[in-house]
């Protein structure tokens, strides 16, 4: 089976709609590092003002996945965060679709040579499918709350 996707520049009308995705205390935690506060629509809203590129995913036209890209001129690398996939779509590869999609767009338009992604102890899907994206394991990095993975996306320029 051939999957449509479609990644766009995340869109304020889509905040209410990610904002419902969080369901679990679980979820929150992984995405606010809180488990005591609700997330609304407007606090989706004002995420990608963090962030340095904010897109979301559709498949076949439905909504279906978020994620962000922050990107450190320091030390000349991005991050990405804030991944989630909509609950009833999780599991079926579309994460890793997002994953791909926004490694693409690093590739192709941003001089960074390399990408993180922090995937939360409490979560391991997350480790799971940065690690079918191509992401690397970086336990130097790592410590008891989230795992560090890298991704290489060209050779650094010399």
């Amino acid at each position: 089976m051939q999957f449509v996707y479609e990644i766009r520049p995340f869109h304020q009308g889509e905040a209410d709609s990610i904002a419902h995705w969080i369901q679990s205390e679980d979820d929150l935690w992984c995405l606010t590092g809180q488990r005591d506060k609700s997330v609304t629509a407007l606090d989706v809203a004002a995420w990608p003002m963090e962030a340095n590129f904010a897109f979301t995913l559709r498949y076949y036209g439905d909504l279906i996945a978020y994620g962000e890209i922050v990107e450190d001129d320091v030390e000349g690398d991005a991050e990405i965060q804030r991944l989630l996939v909509a609950p009833d779509m999780r599991g079926a590869g579309h994460g890793r679709a997002m994953l791909d999609r926004l490694c693409a767009f690093l590739e192709e338009a941003r001089p960074w040579p390399h990408v993180w992604v922090r995937a939360p102890r409490t979560n391991p899907a997350v480790e799971r499918c940065a690690k079918s994206a191509g992401f690397e394991e970086r336990p130097e990095v790592s410590g008891p709350r989230f795992v560090w993975l890298k991704k290489q996306l060209r050779q650094p320029a010399t």
